[in-house]
C-alpha cells in the first residue's frame, strides 16, 4: 500500500510538470509566433486578395483579416450568400488560395444574422490604418489587421500593435481614419 501511494504521488507530480511545462511552452511559442512574424514578407495587398477572391468565388464579402500563421501571413476572407457562410484563406506572400471552408446557415435559428457587405474601395488602406494605429499605440509594430463592415454606414479597421508582449488593439473608422477605440492588453 505504501508503495502504491508513492507511485501515485509520483505519477501525479510528473503529470503536473508535463501539463504546466507544456502550457508554458505553448504560450511561449504563441507569443513568439506573433513577435517573430515578418510583415515585410507580405507581398499581396488586401485589394489584390479581394480581387483574387472575387475572381474565384464572386460572393459578398463581410470582412478580410490579415494574420500571422506558422507558415507566414494569411488573409482570411469572410463571405456569404443567401444560404451559406464562407471562409477563404489566401497566402499573403503568393496570393494563392490555400483553403476554403463553408457552413450552411441553420434554418432553425430564431434570430436572423444581419450581414453587411464590405466596400473596400471606400476604406483607407491597410498602410494608412497601420500608421494611425502605431501612432496611437505610441510604440510597437502592427501585426494583425481586420477590415470589416459592421453596419449599413460603418466599416472599421481593427489593428493589433505588439511591443514586447504587450498588445494594443486600435479600432479605426475605415472611411475617415478617426480612432474609435484603443484597448491595451499587457498580459
Amino acid at each position: 500500500m505504501k508503495h502504491f501511494k508513492k507511485t501515485m504521488i509520483g505519477s501525479i507530480a510528473v503529470a503536473a510538470v508535463f501539463i504546466v511545462g507544456g502550457s508554458y511552452a505553448w504560450a511561449s511559442t504563441s507569443d513568439k509566433e506573433l513577435d517573430n512574424s515578418d510583415p515585410d514578407k507580405i507581398e499581396v495587398t488586401e485589394e489584390e486578395a479581394l480581387d483574387t477572391f472575387a475572381d474565384e468565388y464572386g460572393k459578398k464579402v463581410e470582412s478580410i483579416e490579415l494574420e500571422p500563421t506558422r507558415d507566414g501571413y494569411v488573409y482570411e476572407v469572410e463571405s456569404y450568400d443567401n444560404e451559406t457562410e464562407y471562409n477563404t484563406d489566401i497566402d499573403a506572400a503568393s496570393g494563392d488560395i490555400i483553403d476554403n471552408r463553408s457552413d450552411k446557415d441553420d434554418e432553425d435559428d430564431d434570430e436572423e444574422e444581419t450581414r453587411y457587405e464590405l466596400n473596400q474601395k471606400d476604406a483607407i488602406s491597410q498602410k494608412e490604418a497601420t500608421d494611425i494605429a502605431e501612432k496611437e499605440a505610441n510604440s510597437g509594430k502592427a501585426r494583425e489587421w481586420k477590415l470589416e463592415r459592421v453596419s449599413d454606414d460603418k466599416q472599421t479597421w481593427e489593428v493589433n500593435v505588439l511591443e514586447k508582449g504587450n498588445e494594443t488593439e486600435v479600432t479605426i473608422d475605415a472611411e475617415n481614419g478617426e480612432v474609435l477605440e484603443v484597448e491595451e492588453d499587457d498580459d
